[in-house]
């Protein structure tokens, strides 16, 4: 029952790989009236994609203290009350993070309605119990069907970082410290008196983005690492990475260059499947290559997978005459969402938060 967490693993966990951020409740949190970091309990701030954990040692109840991290873990617990009064869509998952020892809350990434303003998120109630006696005949021991509450009247608020007046140049290259915000292109600010640019975009060592983008378009560019459990379960046997690309709609399909060794398998995801991926390998960039125009995710395997049937094999025409492959999805053009920018009341994050390391 009690975990013995290695050093690796430890660092593992404190570790970000990409720009999404874990937060944990009480003690890395934003306050979403005043964007400052500290130890806040409720009215915090997150952003889409982000996760928000809570420990045992932050529960609303926990019976003076006996429930600690070390013995908290889905083979011992179950969340018996999940009470979501606003924004329950916006919640990818609330599960039971074994590894970790607490409560962790997922967010979904929704790019495209996200972009209408920042959401409200109210958890009225959220409560553990035990499925059977933990730490049997020890001073600590807990008994059966006990219950914990986890938090009661939790306030979020769901948004973007927003970067006003980005220079429109003819060629520019993204900061890594403006991914994970609404980038508003704006011709008055450059020094090229262009109407359009190309824009490349690093997204850290997996992938490399490159396309067009006009004069008043408003782009989300982020990325991160994170693992699907069910992919990593349905193929034990294999060693796989993820990759997964967020975009509220390119303006135009991007060249993608996802980092692999010729010797790998890339794939994509859709709908949780593992499918055809459309991407080919580039001897000259050392990297498989394709175009996309939305949000995409992608693993990389040492082994060839079987996939699902359920293979997106059409070949789409983009409005600048470009073509776009496998899973990709339908065209969410960034230019749709023109003068947005006006209505969005977005919460100011702190462009870097910090991955929590467990106490």
């Amino acid at each position: 029952m009690r975990k013995i967490l290695s050093a690796v693993l430890a660092l593992a966990m404190m570790t970000s790989m990409a720009t999404a951020t874990t937060w944990v409740l009480g003690e890395k949190t934003i306050d979403m009236t005043t964007g400052a970091s500290g130890d806040f309990t409720d009215n915090i701030a997150v952003s889409p994609s982000d996760k928000l954990r809570i420990y045992p040692e932050n529960f609303v109840e926990n019976q003076d203290g006996d429930l600690t991290y070390y013995d908290f873990d889905s083979d011992y617990f179950s969340i018996t009350t999940k009470r979501i009064t606003t924004g329950a869509t916006y919640i990818k998952s609330i599960s039971i993070n074994d590894s970790e020892g607490c409560i962790e809350i997922t967010f979904n990434g929704d790019y495209d309605t996200a972009l209408n303003g920042k959401r409200d998120i109210e958890i009225e109630e959220l409560e553990v119990k035990t499925k059977k006696v933990v730490n049997e005949d020890e001073d600590n021991e807990i008994k059966k069907n006990a219950t914990f509450l986890v938090c009661e009247n939790l306030s979020i608020d769901l948004g973007y970082t927003e970067y006003d007046n980005y220079p429109l140049n003819e060629d520019m290259d993204l900061d890594a410290s403006d991914l994970g915000k609404i980038i508003c292109f704006d011709k008055d600010y450059g020094e090229d008196d262009v109407s359009y640019g190309t824009l490349s975009v690093e997204l850290g060592d997996v992938a490399y983005l490159e396309g067009r983008v006009y004069d008043g378009d408003e782009v989300y560019y982020d990325y991160d690492e994170d693992a699907d459990t069910d992919i990593l379960k349905a193929y034990p046997d294999a060693e796989i990475s993820f990759v997964n690309i967020y975009t509220n709609g390119f303006p135009t399909a991007m060249n993608l260059e996802l980092y692999a060794n010729e010797d790998e398998y890339v794939y994509g995801v859709k709908d949780g499947k593992v499918v055809s991926s459309g991407l080919k390998w580039d001897e000259d960039v050392y990297a498989y290559t394709g175009k996309i125009r939305s949000s995409a995710s992608y693993i990389i395997s040492d082994i060839e997978l079987d996939v699902s049937d359920d293979v997106d094999d059409t070949t789409d025409t983009t409005d600048d005459g470009t073509t776009t492959d496998g899973i990709t999805n339908p065209d969410t053009g960034a230019n749709d969402v023109i003068g947005v920018a006006t209505a969005l009341a977005v919460v100011s994050l702190v462009a870097a938060g910090a991955v929590a390391m467990k106490k």
